[in-house]
């Protein structure tokens, strides 16, 4: 027992037992310094300490700010270099695209007044062919003139604006509900001018879509059909009222005043209308058929990329095709509604009786002969002849093609009567001009004031620009 204990005392004994018998010290004692609890600092050093730590800590955190808003300072100022950079960069390519149109509008604007020229070249050339040595002076023109009915002429001028405004304000009561007579008048000369200066006069409707389609409060949908709708309209009653003459021009001109209409003026005259009639109705068909027309627009505006006139595919695609899908969904409410298109079918036959009566004026009071039914039918049935017959030659705006088909077609009235014969080329030069040129140089004219007042702002933005700098 005693071994027992002994190696229990040696061994098994506890480690303090074992620590203290090495180290001396009473069991007591180690108790008593081991309950003594480890040395704290005190209050003030506690809190000089923290605030070392703190201040270290407020130190590098304002480091690190000053270095993030040195980095964002740098940052803005690289954004704002670059975005002034872009912005200069922007303004040249504006300055440079503005430049580019307006040197393309010169030339465009010169070689149509050099085509007047070359066109009234013709018309007068032609009435000295016809009149042989008797064509007479722009005095004697003048002075032979029946002032009553050239009033009466240029009184059917000014109806048959008038007429035509009035459509286009019909439409846009339609699908604004305003009038909006200002923008008629200027959606009808924009018509004409780019009808005048495009082959086959195919120009007016497409300017007259981009010109609505910058107004906000007009949908594009009905930016495009309005246009299309009008034309479409117009074009049909104008071909039905010319099938119905072309029926019985030949007969009735060659009993009337033995004017023999040749075969092949014919041909082509009544392919024309059949052509021009092919367009409304196509317009109305695609109009139904929204898929296949936005196809067939995506593959007109994919030539167009082949032939380098459209330059981003994707963005005009994107522009026009959705432009499609509204002109679809406005033309078949139009047609649906077929009630409301009545007054535009009113307002389309006005128009054509006016635009037969204009040339008959013309003749009756340049060429002062007496103002006869038989006349007036004569100058209708052969002035549907001329103009369908034009309307295939692809020149700007039937430029040329009009004035000598006329020519020939009203010196086949006209050399009956004696006298006329001498003013031939006067009555056909006053009536193309009246009806035609008038057009060409207001829209030059609407041109000129449209640079010259985008020219007073852009200075105005940069005096602007510069004060506020």
């Amino acid at each position: 027992m005693q071994d027992e204990h002994g190696a229990e005392k040696i061994f098994g004994a506890p480690q303090d037992e074992q620590l203290n018998a090495e180290t001396g010290k009473a069991p007591q004692e180690d108790n008593a310094e081991a309950a003594i609890p480890p040395h704290e600092p005190d209050a003030e050093t506690d809190v000089e300490a923290q605030a070392d730590d703190a201040g270290e800590a407020v130190y590098e955190t304002d480091a690190d700010a000053e270095a993030d808003e040195t980095e964002e300072t740098d940052d803005a100022e690289t954004d704002e270099a670059d975005g002034e950079a872009q912005g200069e960069a922007g303004k040249k390519f504006k300055a440079a695209q503005e430049k580019k149109r307006l040197r393309n509008w010169w030339i465009k604007t010169v070689l149509m007044l050099v085509l007047i020229g070359l066109s009234m070249a013709i018309m007068l050339t032609l009435g000295d062919y016809v009149a042989g040595d008797e064509q007479i002076g722009f005095v004697e023109m003048v002075k032979g003139i029946n002032v009553p009915l050239f009033f009466a002429f240029l009184g059917f001028i000014l109806l048959y604006i008038l007429e035509e405004s009035v459509k286009y304000s019909y439409m846009l009561k339609r699908y604004t509900g305003k009038f909006r007579i200002r923008t008629s008048v200027k959606v009808m000369f924009l018509g004409k001018y780019y009808d005048g200066v495009t082959p086959f006069a195919s120009g007016g409707q497409p300017f007259q879509i981009y010109y609505l389609y910058k107004k906000r409060d007009i949908p594009r949908g009905a930016a495009s059909a309005i246009p299309l709708a009008r034309m479409s309209v117009s074009l049909f009653v104008w071909c039905l009222f010319a099938l119905v003459l072309m029926s019985v021009a030949p007969n009735y001109l060659e009993s009337s005043a033995h004017i023999a209409v040749s075969t092949t003026v014919r041909v082509v005259a009544w392919f024309s209308i059949v052509l021009n009639l092919s367009f409304p109705i196509l317009f109305a068909v695609l109009s139904f058929f929204p898929k296949f027309t936005m196809k067939v627009m995506a593959f007109i505006i994919f030539l167009l990329k082949k032939m380098h006139i459209v330059k981003k595919q994707y963005f005009v695609s994107k522009k026009y095709v959705h432009g499609v899908r509204e002109y679809c969904t406005a033309m078949r409410e139009l047609i649906c509604k077929w009630y409301f298109l009545l007054p535009l079918i009113v307002l389309s036959l006005i128009e054509t009786c006016i635009n037969v009566c204009i040339p008959f004026f013309a003749v009756v009071a340049i060429a002062n002969v007496p103002a006869t039914a038989d006349l007036l039918l004569q100058i209708a049935c052969l002035n549907i002849i001329s103009q369908f017959s034009a309307y295939l030659i692809p020149t700007p705006g039937n430029t040329g093609a009009v004035e000598t088909t006329t020519s020939f077609v009203y010196a086949s009235v006209l050399m009956a009567r004696p006298g006329v014969s001498a003013v031939i080329g006067w009555v056909i030069l006053i009536w193309r001009f009246f009806t035609f040129y008038i057009y060409i140089l207001s829209g030059i004219g609407i041109n000129i004031f449209e640079i010259a007042r985008g020219a007073v702002r852009n200075k105005r933005a940069r005096n602007m620009e510069q004060q506020n700098g």
